[in-house]
């Protein structure tokens, strides 16, 4: 027998380890001897307080088994208070090299020739 055990854990559970044996046992007899899937969906942010020990154990009377995690990364921006929809590509040129803690004067110039190119693109269109 193959069974699929999906489980999708949100990042307000205290403990995701609960709620996956919660799941493994409703399942009850029918994992014994049969091979299983464990197919888990969590947020990045609990994915630390998993106990795959505890989750082993509990399908130690499995055939075979196999655990797929799909962790789920939020997005990150780094430009700070700009909103990537506002931003020109000459202040986005700025926010990166401030990121990169590129040297005054080396950001001067870069500035003024990524205008320059600016510049040349709009009189090209």
């Amino acid at each position: 027998r193959f069974i699929t055990i999906d489980v999708n854990v949100e990042a307000s559970d205290l403990d995701p380890t609960a709620t996956i044996l919660h799941k493994i046992a409703e399942q009850g007899a029918k994992t014994r001897e049969a091979i299983v899937r464990i197919y888990i969906s969590l947020p990045a942010e609990v994915a630390g307080h998993l106990r795959d020990n505890d989750i082993k154990n509990a399908l130690k009377e499995t055939y075979y088994f196999t655990i797929a995690k799909d962790i789920k990364r939020q997005a990150r921006f780094r430009l700070g208070q700009w909103s990537t929809q506002k931003i020109t590509p000459v202040e986005a040129l700025k926010a990166y090299l401030e990121s990169k803690k590129t040297s005054p004067e080396r950001t001067r110039v870069l500035l003024e020739y990524g205008e320059k190119l600016m510049q040349e693109q709009e009189t090209r269109q």
